[in-house]
């Protein structure tokens, strides 16, 4: 019966690797989430960008004008720092990937090695099975010649 010895270190493995696939589509999600909120903010700070231009041509108040200078600064000031987060999330994201990839590897490896031992294996039960019914052979072909 063929039995592997790394077989709690390959499942092991198994279970560290699907671990690590599933934080990584976690923080996947979350940073396409800070990426879609980023662009509402870019589109806001465009659009507020055409109104004060719009307003400014027409005529508006020292007072307007300048709450809708605080409001843009604002939107700046949350897009840097979706801007700073979006880079703490790549940065996160690629060293994710990484342990990922050489969990992966791990695994493929010890997969890969238990194939080779089932094959050697195999052919070992198969050349023993072949020597016995060898010796079966012999041993019918040798009676048959005392009688």
């Amino acid at each position: 019966m063929f039995r592997f010895r790394l077989a709690r270190l390959l499942s092991m493995k198994i279970a560290q690797e699907e671990q690590l696939k599933i934080q990584l589509s976690a923080l996947r999600s979350e940073l396409r989430r800070v990426e879609d909120e980023a662009k509402k903010y870019e589109e806001q700070l465009k659009e507020l960008g055409l109104r004060i231009h719009l307003t400014s041509s027409r005529g508006i108040t020292g007072f307007e004008l300048s709450q809708l200078l605080v409001y843009r600064d604002s939107i700046q000031v949350q897009l840097r720092s979706l801007n700073e987060r979006l880079a703490q999330l790549r940065e996160q994201e690629n060293a994710l990937r990484d342990q990922y990839l050489e969990a992966r590897k791990e695994r493929r490896i010890l997969q890969n090695l238990r194939e080779r031992r089932f094959r050697t294996y195999v052919f070992e039960q198969d050349r023993a099975h072949r020597l016995y019914l060898d010796e079966l052979a012999v041993r019918k072909y040798a009676s048959s010649r005392q009688d």
